[in-house]
């Protein structure tokens, strides 16, 4: 198996075993868009960090909670699982 296809089942191993995918957007990432449409898939809770201006609809409607900074996330994950 070449390296990125074991980087990719690896990602997805990871997706699977996850209650809740952090993904962190400081600029926009195919591969973390990716990674954040599997998990949803797989029923995962979906935090997204990201200060860009204007995200992707499909990013939106796959987060379950949006954030602009790292210093919001224990609040959002109270909120997921208080």
């Amino acid at each position: 198996m070449d390296p990125s296809a074991r980087l990719r089942l690896r990602e997805k191993e990871d997706a699977e075993k996850c209650d809740v995918m952090i993904v962190y957007l400081p600029k926009l990432s195919a591969g973390a868009c990716m990674e954040l449409f599997y998990a949803k898939r797989k029923g995962k809770k979906i935090i997204v960090v990201s200060d860009m201006a204007c995200l992707s609809p499909w990013i939106v409607v796959h987060s379950d909670i949006i954030i602009k900074s790292f210093a919001e996330l224990e609040p959002a994950l109270k909120q997921l699982f208080p």
